[in-house]
C-alpha cells in the first residue's frame, strides 16, 4: 500500500489550502491510499480549539478536520512550529488528538512516505 504525507503550511484563512488538503486526504482514502496530516510553520494555526472566524466571514475549518480524524488520519504537528507562534498543546483542540512531535520525528515519517504533498 502506498502511504502520503500531506504537508500543511499555511494557515486556515485567506485561502483553500487546509480545506483543499483535508479534501485530498479523503480522497486518498477512496483510492485506499494511507496518508498522514503534518502541520508545519503556519500550519499549526489550523489545530487550535475553539476558532470562530464568522468576523471575517470565512467557516471554520475545524469542521473538516475533525471529519479527517473521523477517518483515522493521523494528524501531526510539528514542536518547533508550535513554539516559535507560543502555541502550547493544550491550545490544540483536544477533538483531533494532534499528536506533537520533534522535527526529526517529521524527517522520518518523509523517509516512510511514497508521496508528499505540501500545501
Amino acid at each position: 500500500m502506498e502511504k502520503v504525507l500531506i504537508i500543511f503550511r499555511k494557515g486556515p484563512y485567506g485561502h483553500i489550502n487546509s480545506l483543499e488538503g483535508v479534501r485530498i486526504a479523503q480522497g486518498l482514502l477512496v483510492l485506499d491510499v494511507e496518508n498522514d496530516a503534518v502541520f508545519i510553520d503556519d500550519g499549526v494555526f489550523n489545530l487550535i480549539k475553539d476558532q470562530n472566524p464568522d468576523g471575517i466571514g470565512h467557516h471554520s475549518v475545524m469542521g473538516a478536520l475533525e471529519a479527517m480524524h473521523r477517518y483515522d488520519i493521523p494528524i501531526f504537528a510539528i514542536e518547533s512550529s508550535l513554539k516559535q507562534r507560543g502555541i502550547k498543546p493544550e491550545d490544540l483542540d483536544p477533538k483531533l488528538e494532534v499528536k506533537v512531535i520533534t522535527i526529526d520525528d517529521f524527517s522520518e515519517l518523509l523517509v516512510q512516505a511514497d508521496a508528499t504533498i505540501a500545501l
